[in-house]
């Protein structure tokens, strides 16, 4: 709870937090001290602002002890574009020891002996991102609103170097040497742009309890930069919230759906979970906090996806602290995720040894966990969030533990 304990002794040294009417600025500036199952120990700090127009500003910046370094910065308004709800973000991510188990899924088997051990680290590899996203929404009626936006990227994937592990046994050379991933796609720019709908009847943001909030996208790139690889993805979202007994209890569950309909996509855009409006600052991967919680980040990675999360949100104490409204909770939960189409199905089969149908089949395999969040939520503005999940299968880690901010969905 060390995240919590930063919070809660900032919140006392900075101007306080205030309710969404208030017209006086709600500035906060909090360390992070965190922890992470797949990165490690967290620290850093952010600032979170919202001006009397309540435009909101973010800036994060932290360091976790297996190596990733990690910048972003977020302007959230609703009133710079007369209408359209403005989003603008940009994020920096150095990681010299990235998450990467292959493609399909169970298709390879997870060794947890050459994961960070003994001079190895067979399931990593070299990363860094650049990102620009700019997404605008605005109102049709009845709920409705529409979506667009534009995603920009600079990729660059190498090999792994980084100190005390063998640079060439890892599962990201085996793939690049059997051409799963190709030189092609390893550096470079590209843009992605994005246009849907929203149906939104949320009665609040962060913490609703009641209400849909559903998305009907598409995103895809034309190949602008000559990347040789023009896609078009499509994405389904669904989150629905009901409070039966009071406000005490609410009950919420969400299904995702995401597939690339047309092309063929770069490896690191496949395991880039699609989305309009970001709730955590790292969307990748089926598998850790964004997606099935305990299983480890970029287990599942495809052409398609489904997944699950079930969870009840218990609000067991109330109280406050320098004049500022706090509310603790609990959400157990269960997460299953899975994936529909497995990719480069091929080159896959000829570099595992295997069938098609076995590619196809051990990819479409199942992987659920179970777990359980505590949540503090202060005056409805900021959602501090400690989350606990356990996989039922060995071959998707031992546990995943993580500290951040909001709900996931």
């Amino acid at each position: 709870m060390a995240l919590l304990a930063a919070a809660l002794l900032s919140i006392a040294g900075s101007s306080a937090l205030r309710a969404a009417g208030d017209s006086r600025v709600s500035f906060i500036a909090l360390p992070i001290v965190g922890f992470h199952s797949d990165l490690g120990f967290q620290y850093g700090g952010y600032i979170d602002l919202f001006d009397p127009a309540r435009n909101h500003y973010h800036l994060e910046v932290s360091h976790y002890t297996k190596g990733q370094t990690f910048v972003h910065g977020e302007y959230d308004s609703s009133l710079l574009i007369p209408g359209v709800r403005f989003v603008a973000s940009a994020t920096w991510q150095h990681d010299p020891l990235f998450n990467f188990y292959g493609f399909n899924g169970s298709v390879n088997t997870y060794n947890p002996s050459v994961d960070r051990k003994d001079g190895l680290a067979y399931y990593c590899y070299k990363r860094d991102l650049i990102r620009v996203l700019a997404t605008f929404q605005g109102i049709i009626g009845g709920g409705f609103s529409w979506m667009g936006g534009l995603n920009f990227r600079y990729m660059s994937s190498d090999d792994l170097n980084f100190k005390g592990y063998d640079s060439k046994n890892t599962l990201f050379n085996f793939y690049r040497e059997n051409g799963l991933i190709r030189d092609n796609e390893l550096h470079g720019f590209l843009l992605d742009i994005i246009g849907g709908l929203k149906f939104d009847t949320r009665d609040l943001e962060l913490d609703p309890r009641s209400g849909v909030w559903a998305e009907l996208f598409v995103n895809g790139s034309p190949d602008f930069f000559g990347t040789s690889y023009p896609y078009l993805k499509a994405a389904l979202r669904w989150r629905h919230y009901l409070t039966p007994f009071g406000d005490w209890l609410t009950l919420a569950y969400h299904l995702g759906y995401q597939s690339t309909v047309m092309g063929d996509a770069p490896f690191y855009m496949e395991q880039n979970i699609s989305t309009i409006q970001i709730r955590q600052t790292c969307s990748e991967g089926l598998g850790g906090i964004n997606t099935v919680r305990g299983v480890m980040s970029n287990r599942l990675i495809g052409r398609g996806y489904a997944w699950a999360n079930v969870e009840t949100r218990l609000r067991i104490f109330r109280f406050q602290l320098l004049k500022n409204d706090f509310v603790l909770g609990l959400n157990p939960f269960f997460d299953v995720g899975c994936i529909t189409s497995p990719m480069r199905v091929d080159e896959t089969a000829a570099a595992f040894g295997l069938s098609e149908e076995d590619v196809y089949s051990r990819s479409r395999e199942l992987h659920p966990s179970a777990g359980i969040g505590a949540k503090v939520s202060a005056n409805g503005n900021f959602v501090f969030s400690v989350e606990f999940g356990k996989p039922f299968r060995a071959e998707d880690g031992l546990y995943g533990l993580y500290f951040a901010l909001n709900y996931v969905f």
